[in-house]
């Protein structure tokens, strides 16, 4: 066999393998690139604080929040800050909020995590959850974002999630960081909305 044909039969295979390697990654591609998921959040607080939950002054609230891209082939972009907001239950029939907290606007790339190491000064004192020893914090995410494609739309999510802290020995029912989902029954505990058309 000359060279001439050995070239031949060279690029024939580099051909071949360019062509599977095209049918193999291309459904793949796709599937990742048109079916997108959206961004998962998680959140730890009071992390590595040590805090008095009987101290007559206004709480500070410690926390960490990781705001993950599922996507491993799409960026992320959040057009508009995120808007972060700590409560607490009384009783299981309302919710105080506590404070409140802004992440501005920012890219995300493919599979990164941004995490957000921040506190806050609460505007009172937490109470037990009624007929409890145990304080339940609330916190709720409300932020938009898209998806880096062409026709990609703007999706609006709202998580949330409850941390119980023991009133008297300030100890984390929960450790480490606990995913923030669709809110559930709890959400339904908010005033709503004022409805300045009422009646006209």
């Amino acid at each position: 066999m000359g060279c001439r044909d050995s070239d031949t039969v060279i690029a024939s295979l580099c051909c071949i393998c360019f062509w599977l390697g095209l049918v193999v990654l291309m459904p793949v591609m796709v599937a990742l690139y048109s079916s997108p998921s959206s961004p998962y959040f998680s959140v730890d607080l009071f992390d590595n604080q040590a805090f008095n939950m009987t101290s007559p002054k206004n709480l500070t609230i410690h926390f960490h929040l990781r705001l993950k891209n599922r996507n491993s082939a799409i960026g992320l972009h959040y057009p508009d800050p995120i808007k972060i907001t700590f409560s607490y239950f009384p009783n299981v029939s309302m919710m105080v909020t506590l404070a409140e907290y802004t992440v501005d606007s920012f890219y995300q790339g493919n599979g990164k995590t941004k995490n957000v190491r921040d506190f806050v000064e609460t505007n009172g004192v937490p109470t037990v959850l009624e007929g409890t020893d145990m304080v339940a914090f609330r916190v709720d995410l409300v932020a938009t974002y898209k998806h880096k494609k062409v026709g990609s739309k703007r999706h609006k999510v709202e998580v949330g999630c409850v941390v119980g802290v023991n009133y008297t020995t300030s100890q984390k029912l929960q450790t480490g960081f606990i995913g923030m989902a669709e809110p559930g029954l709890d959400s339904k505990l908010k005033p709503p909305p004022r409805d300045d058309y009422a009646g006209y």
